[in-house]
């Protein structure tokens, strides 16, 4: 068991527990909380249930069983999307998770630097409570990642299969993405090497709603499956006036 700092993407990480920071009014716009909500969209269903009825409270940790067997835990360490996390919520998260990780069972865990980015917190006084409260935890793995945009992940390495396929375009009627949209999606990958969502979306080749729809694609496409309007000599329709 042991207490490690790394340079990379949280979501390659296989411990079987995840952390996610939160506010408590249901927005998850931004930032790592925005990744959880593409990779995790049932988790956040329920979470922007919660918070509707008014069940989150800031410095508190609510569970997020998934049916894969991970456990996503969303630290609230925000009131409101719109105002800075506080250190004092980030330290009562951090307490609560070193007093209750061995009741619930939890053996390997993954966190960013809380509030460190977008929560206004300078990244020194996050990196000493996480330290203070994680480093010298025992029979657990823990793993703290500093985010390094050019890291792929498990989900857009099965964009970079697709794209470095025979033929791409087999996938085009799993995306749901517009033609144009799904064209330039694979080019970009293809040509530009790029190697991340983080840098994917940076280029801005297509917006906000195409990018969602992208992670939805990739968790769900089926890459031994051919589109079927290539199968047997048939070819797309085109549009009708």
């Amino acid at each position: 068991m042991a207490y490690r700092e790394l340079t990379g993407n949280i979501f390659n990480s296989k411990a079987t527990t995840l952390v996610n920071t939160v506010n408590c009014v249901g927005a998850m716009g931004k930032g790592i909380a925005l990744e959880f909500r593409r990779r995790y969209p049932e988790m956040f269903a329920i979470y922007q249930q919660d918070c509707l009825a008014k069940k989150l409270v800031p410095g508190r940790i609510y569970s997020y069983p998934q049916s894969s067997g991970l456990l996503i835990l969303n630290f609230a360490i925000k009131n409101d999307w719109k105002h800075p996390s506080k250190v004092e919520w980030i330290e009562s998260c951090l307490k609560q998770f070193a007093a209750g990780y061995k009741k619930k069972g939890i053996q390997s865990i993954a966190f960013p630097w809380m509030g460190a980015m977008n929560g206004g917190i300078p990244l020194e006084i996050i990196q000493s409570l996480t330290r203070q409260y994680l480093r010298n935890l025992e029979d657990i793995d823990i793993e703290v990642y500093s985010f390094d945009p050019n890291i792929s992940d498990p989900l857009f390495d099965r964009l970079k299969q697709i794209a470095a396929s025979e033929d791409p375009e087999r996938y085009f009627s799993q995306s749901n993405l517009q033609r144009k949209s799904y064209r330039v999606i694979i080019e970009t990958v293809q040509y530009e090497q790029t190697e991340s969502f983080s840098r994917l979306i940076s280029t801005r080749v297509v917006g906000k709603v195409s990018i969602d729809k992208l992670y939805f694609f990739l968790r769900n496409v089926d890459l031994d499956k051919p589109d079927p309007n290539q199968e047997k000599g048939k070819t797309e329709q085109p549009p009708l006036f």
